[in-house]
């Protein structure tokens, strides 16, 4: 690796000052006498930044010597990455996607922030978040935030109890989709997103096993694109559907009966898993998924 300044690197044409691409990704480096270069970024280590070029030489050099722009990304850049490494990684291992920068966390321990219902009875404790159907309701217990998400690996565990059916629900303008376990099912799917309209409930594959209701489940949710992907243990309910790429405004649990335990809830940004293509050629040909 040599030692330079950007003044002596071969150039390139253009500037792309566009704060929130990715580091790993080429863009157009311009120093502060104007001289620009297309690399990416490698590393920020305190005051020198490594870009590496098309041709795949690498150069580090004092990032004072980019313009000003630069140097605000390289280190909007360093700090993102940074966050990703430090992040907590799914219990799970993904298997569409790979987990990019943390987005939300809560044990339940108290309730978060932002988080609301007017229907069912919740409470926080240090066993984590409960919910209940209440019957002069006359309709599951709901508790959401509303916070916009796209592509997403959502984690959390659940604890079945006396409980029904316990649900992680997603919508945008309306029901968008869910995943739902019970004492004998697990399943994901699209639900219906205008109700009186033609749109309908998509269910993907239905897994059939008993599921022990004492016994806390860990649900891992990835969603890319027009994918989703739910896995509890080795169960995996897989599928696809335009609606799903649209970005989700609110989500949170549903309870079906009575008591159902929720903890742990994390969600961080997903990014494409590149084996993906192949490991999901064959896991949907092992699940009979229809592409």
């Amino acid at each position: 690796m040599k030692k330079l300044s950007l003044s002596l690197i071969p150039g390139g044409v253009g500037l792309l000052s566009i704060i929130a691409s990715h580091a790993g990704e080429l863009r157009d480096w311009t120093n502060s006498a104007g001289k620009t270069i297309s690399a990416e970024m490698t590393s920020l280590s305190g005051e020198e930044i490594t870009l590496k070029m098309e041709n795949g030489r690498s150069y580090t050099l004092p990032l004072s010597s980019l313009s000003g722009e630069d140097q605000t990304f390289a280190k909007a850049a360093q700090a993102e990455k940074d966050a990703i490494a430090n992040a907590p990684k799914p219990k799970t291992e993904t298997l569409m996607t790979v987990p990019g920068k943390l987005i939300f966390q809560s044990d339940f321990k108290e309730m978060p922030a932002g988080w609301s219902s007017n229907v069912g009875d919740w409470s926080a404790s240090e066993s984590g978040l409960t919910g209940t159907e209440r019957a002069a309701d006359d309709h599951a217990a709901v508790m959401k935030t509303a916070m916009p998400l796209k592509d997403v690996i959502i984690e959390y565990d659940v604890l079945l109890g006396s409980g029904k059916s316990a649900m992680f629900g997603i919508d945008n303008n309306d029901h968008m989709c869910r995943v739902t376990l019970t004492a004998n099912s697990f399943q994901a799917r699209k639900d219906d997103n205008d109700h009186e309209g033609p749109d309908e409930n998509k269910p993907f594959n239905n897994v059939s096993e008993e599921f022990d209701r004492e016994e806390w489940h860990t649900i891992r949710i990835e969603l890319l694109g027009e994918e989703m992907l739910a896995q509890t243990g080795d169960h995996i309910s897989l599928g696809s559907d335009p609606l799903l790429a649209k970005e989700k405004a609110k989500w949170g649990f549903i309870v079906a009966g009575e008591t159902v335990g929720f903890r742990n809830l994390t969600i961080w940004e997903a990014l494409p898993n590149e084996a993906w293509e192949k490991t999901g050629a064959r896991l949907k040909r092992k699940l009979e998924v229809e592409e």
